[in-house]
């Protein structure tokens, strides 16, 4: 093809992991296509700092204007985090509002794909119709580009989950002769049947085991019948289906009816991470700065010992409690704190969990803590700034410097009062950095329940961080990339994840980083490498376990981490970089080439 339109709802808007791939594929997509690489998005107004407007070429001007006509606004720019490339943002409130035989269009549109396509939406509210009258509106922009002939007839369109289905079945229902691709990142009933606890996995294996396909009733269960019926039609009428991951196909065979023609991996731009040298060097300089917020926050209830030789693990990720494998984690660590108290470790795991969830704001006794430790940084800083020279002159001249005598009375009055100001009246610090908006949460609920509770004597220390990690938070005041390439290891033991961009990006800073087996990245690292034991270490193992078995495990790599000497946790650092080069977008963006001459090769013919 010599061009290409990728329409997606998170073109330009970022909200979730679909921004990651399109954002890190870019680069690639602009080598392969040119200038005739075309992002369409969805423009949303309060979101549109990535976004640069330039004037619409004169190629698409009548096109734009001939869609204002119809309620739609185009907007064309440059998407700047994108490698610049071109981005037309599409306006379609009007477009969704306006009355049509007196209904509003968006009622209409829904009419219509139930009178042709048998999709069933009379349960669907605005989450439903805002993508689906702005999918159309992309159908309908597609539509009048090819008749314009402008690009000639070597055109391609894909699109992005069920958000941008719409677009398809306009398409088709107007028989535009363009080639079209459609990719899935994770079926919505899948993800909905997971986060009801239910064993999707299991089910698919079976299913497909036995030639069964789920039943589209399945859908009324989740009241996700619309959104279901736009995905599984526009993997049926696309020229060229394909999904992220193997994982996702086997589910796409069974919920969808359908299995993918390619697999297109996801990746990401290795080129934009620094040199395994830089990363160490970031690694102290970040490292120390998460110490100091561990310091202001552990200090006041008790002393902290030899912070050198701590290790720091984190989960990050939405607020899907047994779907992320928050549970797991939890659990691993009370495990893990039991073998530690009981081998009297001189180590110290502390265990970030980096949840957003409802909060008033960072916890007021932190902040002052927070304030404090840089009073007594200060403090220190300036005594030893004033007595430098006298102890350099001491020494020159032969004589011992009594330090004792330089440090002044004043410095002794001050330090005395932070030092007390610093002490809090309990031996037991909290569990979490917020204060919570709501009671009855189920992180802090599951760590009293399993006995990790911040006591001194506690060897694993948790800090339940229930906000986005960014230089602005008041707290850890750095950004996720810095706070990960601080840590020892991260651990995502998802129980549903299609692909798994947090493990990857983990990886990509030479983080030590845990997965699992049914994460779609989980299994192209057990296909894609050899050394049984390097993925023991990294991929724990799921399916086909009992839970009591899949903790200890767990606890296992936990201890593996905690035990590795500072010289072998570095060569394990570069190991896990070493696993993931080969899911640079330089390769795997070959996959996207092979569906989109596909989908070219079955338009010709």
């Amino acid at each position: 093809p010599d061009v290409c339109f990728e329409v997606s709802f998170e073109a330009g808007n970022k909200v979730g992991g679909i921004y990651t791939v399109l954002v890190s594929k870019s680069r690639f997509m602009k080598q392969l296509y040119g200038d005739n690489y075309y992002a369409i998005g969805f423009y949303n107004k309060s979101n549109l700092k990535d976004f640069e407007e330039h004037e619409a070429p004169k190629e698409f001007k009548k096109i734009f204007e001939d869609l204002e006509k119809q309620g739609i606004k185009c907007f064309f720019g440059r998407w700047i985090s994108a490698s610049d490339a071109n981005l037309i943002l599409l306006d379609t409130k009007d477009f969704r509002e306006k009355i049509i035989n007196g209904m509003r269009n968006v009622d209409f549109i829904k009419k219509e794909l139930w009178e042709k396509f048998k999709v069933d939406s009379l349960r669907t509210g605005f989450d439903y119709d805002e993508p689906l009258a702005w999918s159309v509106a992309a159908g309908m922009l597609i539509e009048k580009i090819v008749e314009s002939k402008i690009f000639g007839n070597k055109i391609v369109c894909h699109f992005h989950e069920w958000l941008s289905g719409g677009a398809i079945l306009y398409l088709n229902d107007r028989k535009v002769p363009v080639a079209t691709v459609f990719t899935t990142h994770a079926t919505r009933i899948g993800r909905a049947k997971s986060s009801a606890g239910e064993n999707l996995m299991e089910e698919v294996e079976l299913g497909l085991k036995n030639g069964r396909v789920m039943s589209d009733d399945e859908a009324y269960r989740f009241n996700l019948e619309a959104q279901h019926k736009i995905e599984k039609l526009s993997a049926h009428l696309a020229n060229v289906f394909t999904t992220v991951s193997d994982i996702v196909g086997e589910e796409a065979a069974y919920v969808l009816g359908k299995k993918p023609d390619v697999i297109t991996i996801n990746g990401l731009d290795m080129s934009k991470y620094p040199s395994t040298r830089t990363m160490m060097i970031l690694h102290e300089k970040y490292r120390q700065r998460i110490n100091e917020f561990l310091t202001a926050y552990f200090a006041p209830y008790y002393p902290l010992e030899d912070m050198k030789n701590n290790i720091i693990f984190f989960i990050s990720g939405r607020y899907e409690f047994f779907n992320k494998g928050v549970d797991l984690f939890i659990e691993g660590l009370a495990e893990l704190n039991k073998r530690m108290k009981k081998s009297n470790s001189n180590k110290t795991v502390f265990a970030f969990i980096l949840i957003p969830s409802g909060t008033k704001g960072p916890r007021q006794d932190l902040l002052e803590s927070i304030l404090r430790y840089e009073e007594v940084k200060d403090l220190v800083d300036d005594s030893l700034n004033s007595i430098k020279d006298e102890i350099v002159d001491e020494i020159i001249n032969g004589k011992e410097p009594k330090i004792d005598l330089l440090i002044d009375e004043n410095f002794k009055v001050k330090s005395k009062i932070l030092s007390r100001l610093f002490k809090s009246k309990s031996d037991v610090a909290p569990l979490c950095a917020f204060d919570l908006s709501y009671e009855n949460d189920m992180i802090i609920n599951a760590l009293q329940k399993h006995g990790l509770s911040n006591r001194k004597e506690d060897k694993v220390k948790v800090i339940f961080y229930p906000t986005y990690v960014s230089v602005t938070d008041g707290l850890l005041s750095m950004d996720y990339d810095e706070f990960v390439l601080g840590c020892s290891m991260g651990f995502f033991p998802s129980k549903y994840e299609p692909w798994g961009y947090t493990p990857f990006e983990t990886a990509a800073l030479r983080t030590l980083m845990l997965t699992t087996d049914v994460a779609g990245f989980g299994l192209e690292l057990i296909k894609e490498c050899d050394d049984i034991k390097c993925i023991d270490n990294r991929v724990l193992r799921v399916r086909g376990r009992s839970r009591d078995e899949i903790i200890k495990d767990m606890s296992r790599i936990m201890e593996w981490c905690v035990e590795l000497d500072k010289e072998v946790r570095v060569m394990e650092k570069v190991k896990t970089r070493q696993l993931v080069e080969k899911f640079d977008w330089s390769i795997q963006i070959s996959n996207y080439l092979k569906a989109h001459e596909l989908a070219v090769e079955k338009i010709k013919n």
